[in-house]
């Protein structure tokens, strides 16, 4: 997979996991479960993945994530989970790979599980 992509995906899971960070309760419970819930520690693995990934990715990324919970989804059965369009199959195509490909319907950034 894209390096971009991988660190796109990572700064979209610490970001879920600094909103349980933030929420209380929910922090409480992930704690009692062994999960370390250091919101400020969470921050700055964020801001750190963010200075790695390239300007034009990051900015996209943004944009999405003021739009959308989840700008980066993964591409199942040949459709975006993100709005259940079908992806074109070049999409898999050699001539795409370690691109960092949109959804033509949604925008959203897409990956291959």
């Amino acid at each position: 997979m894209n390096r971009q992509l991988v660190l796109l995906v990572s700064i979209q899971n610490l970001e879920l996991q600094l909103r349980d960070a933030q929420d209380d309760e929910k922090a409480k419970e992930l704690e009692a479960l062994g999960f370390p819930m250091d919101a400020d520690k969470i921050k700055q693995d964020i801001d750190g993945l963010l200075d790695q990934v390239e300007p034009r990715h990051k900015g996209y990324y943004k944009k999405l994530k003021a739009k959308y919970d989840n700008p980066v989804v993964p591409v199942w059965d040949g459709h975006c989970t993100g709005c259940f369009a079908n992806v074109p199959t070049s999409f898999t195509s050699v001539v795409h790979e370690n691109k960092v490909m949109n959804c033509e319907s949604c925008g959203r950034i897409l990956f291959q599980p």
